[in-house]
């Protein structure tokens, strides 16, 4: 044997072993290198397990892309804490709305395939059901560019799903609001094409267009086209799973720790919110968005993955929030059930990526992965900001309220020379000021700017896009439910919410979800106001059951144990077999009788 095939063979034999090695250390990195949303020098790093006790995190999958490949994929924690199964890579997340990007790449391959258009009256596809004309859409007709890029001017903003033993309603139920469908009909309500306005109801049509024009099954159909071709082993649409996958799906955990109740919900609106996966299989399908845009995907042309990832409005393409980091592009989506949380993000041109699911809806703790992962490999755009002296003429200038939707305001206020924003029910972040007008919060990724406005002051969201989303000062007499609801002064509040609910029954901050979430999240920082939010949402859906478990919930967690059962047994009136209202009042009466 010659000297140079010692050497090749020398190399064969230590080369996995240094690979090996750089990746243990890299894993090691993001395991310990957890950060805020936004990075500061000088900010210490924490570790993944401390960060999933903090927030209640019961089970993680993340999957790393770099070169286009994924390069490593664990599980961490429980698949099910109640029952204390431990999560592995077998283990299924619910992917929330990272379910659309997926729906809206399947979509275009059937505009490739000649079998939709994209800019062509949706009722034109759609057979067994048609979306209702009114004087929107006498001006211009819905498409499905409109659906996929949110701008169709289309109604319900998301979907709360089934718990277990609820009726699950068809896709037409769905879109109709009718029969036990939880969610509002699916309209149009302003113009199409004016603007983004985030809709899953406008994907759920999309879902029905794809059956229609294709004679199958939603789930079938997505099987067919993306989810076997990248073998995506572990993922499904099937709503609600069968028994041989049912047997991996981890069980969720809402935003106040409560265990989702039955487990898990069911999503008829699939395209929306429906799609169960891994970390890895989902780092498949991004892989191959990557691909896409390079030229070298099987499954869409190069156009029309450019096309997927041009912003239409608002920062939003076709199924993707596009956004630039000083500069670098990257495509990504998040994504929430009840009880789940999701984050995609990737480069757009240089193969690296990330996915991470949870079974609890903390997405704060995702970023904080994220920003491990981006900091370890020393992703594009992803530096350290420096915290800069705020001028003072400007920190007077910018305190106030400012409207941040239709019933409720952000507040900045000034604290010892430091400006601080906050929501009502919400605990104030502080702004930190990075130079050029520009202000971050350690806990949020999107920056902040003030800008005058015929004479009017406004907070603006920068979005990835570069563009903003506006929110005008108010003026010191102009109050909204919420702020007056945080005041204590009740009946105000309600009368307000009850005017708005009648003028804009479609408001997404007047709706039963929106107000159970808020309520729901505020219970760790404030139970007060949270007591208050969910005692409104009984107000104006008091035959919801939801609401009154909500509320005894809240009682519960504040101590109040009378008023949680009474609360529990008022969801019983609505229905009898509310399974975490049934626990909830076996436990309390049982823990009183002790």
């Amino acid at each position: 044997m010659n000297h140079f095939r010692i050497l090749v063979l020398f190399l064969s034999l230590i080369t996995p072993s240094i690979w090996a090695d750089q990746l243990g250390k890299q894993i090691k990195a993001v395991e310990n290198g957890l950060l805020p949303a936004n990075v500061f020098k000088g900010d210490k790093p924490w570790t993944l397990h401390e960060r999933m006790k903090n927030y209640g995190v019961p089970g993680v999958g993340i999957a790393v892309i770099q070169d286009h490949k994924v390069v490593w994929f664990k599980t961490y924690g429980l698949a099910d804490r109640e029952a204390g199964k431990i999560a592995n890579n077998k283990t299924l997340f619910q992917a929330g709305s990272v379910s659309k990007p997926f729906a809206a790449f399947g979509a275009l391959q059937l505009v490739e395939a000649g079998k939709l258009s994209l800019d062509a009256d949706v009722n034109s596809f759609l057979k067994s059901w048609k979306l209702p004309n009114n004087k929107f859409t006498a001006q211009a007709k819905v498409t499905l560019r409109h659906l996929l890029s949110h701008t169709g001017g289309v109604t319900v903003h998301g979907f709360g799903g089934y718990a277990e033993g609820k009726k699950v309603p068809t896709v037409l139920q769905v879109l109709e609001g009718s029969g036990p469908a939880n969610s509002s009909p699916v309209r149009v309500d302003k113009l199409p094409g004016e603007s983004f306005r985030y809709s899953g109801g406008g994907y759920t049509i999309a879902q029905l267009m794809m059956s229609d024009v294709t004679g199958k099954q939603f789930d079938d159909l997505l099987n067919e086209m993306l989810i076997k071709p990248l073998r995506m082993m572990q993922s499904t649409y099937n709503q609600p799973l069968p028994p041989n996958l049912l047997k991996h799906a981890a069980a969720g955990v809402l935003p106040d720790g409560v265990a989702v109740s039955g487990k898990r919900h069911v999503y008829p609106e699939m395209a929306a919110a429906g799609l169960w996966t891994t970390a890895n299989d989902l780092a498949l399908f991004t892989i191959e968005m990557q691909k896409a845009l390079k030229g070298e995907s099987q499954l869409i042309s190069k156009r029309m993955a450019e096309t997927m990832a041009t912003p239409v409005d608002a920062g939003y393409g076709l199924g993707w929030d596009i956004s630039k980091r000083r500069g670098s592009s990257y495509f990504s989506h998040g994504g929430w059930d009840e009880g789940f949380s999701t984050q995609l993000t990737s480069h757009m041109n240089n193969g690296d990526g990330v996915v991470v699911m949870i079974n609890s809806n903390h997405p704060a703790f995702i970023n904080e992965v994220v920003n491990a992962v981006a900091h370890t490999y020393s992703w594009d755009g992803y530096t350290a900001n420096e915290i800069l002296a705020i001028p003072e003429d400007l920190i007077s200038k910018y305190t106030g309220r400012y409207r941040y939707n239709a019933s409720s305001s952000i507040l900045i206020t000034n604290q010892q020379g430091k400006l601080f924003m906050r929501y009502a029910g919400e605990k104030a972040n502080e702004l930190l000021y990075t130079g050029d007008g520009l202000f971050m919060r350690r806990e949020r990724t999107t920056p902040i700017i003030f800008t005058n406005n015929d004479d009017a002051l406004q907070l603006n969201f920068v979005l990835g896009d570069g563009t903003y989303r506006p929110h005008i000062r108010l003026d010191k007499n102009v109050h909204l439910a919420a702020d007056i609801l945080e005041k204590g002064i009740y009946a105000d509040a309600l009368t307000v919410y009850e005017k708005l609910l009648t003028e804009s029954p479609s408001e997404a901050s007047v709706s039963e979800g929106y107000l159970n979430n808020t309520g729901l999240s505020s219970m760790k920082d404030n139970s007060v106001y949270a007591i208050k939010i969910l005692t409104m949402n009984t107000d104006l859906y008091p035959d919801s059951a939801n609401t009154w478990d909500s509320l005894a919930l809240a009682y519960q967690k504040s101590g109040n144990i009378d008023k949680a059962i009474e609360h529990y047994k008022n969801a019983l009136k609505r229905d009898p077999k509310f399974a975490s209202a049934l626990k909830g009042v076996a436990d309390l009466e049982k823990k009183k009788a002790q």
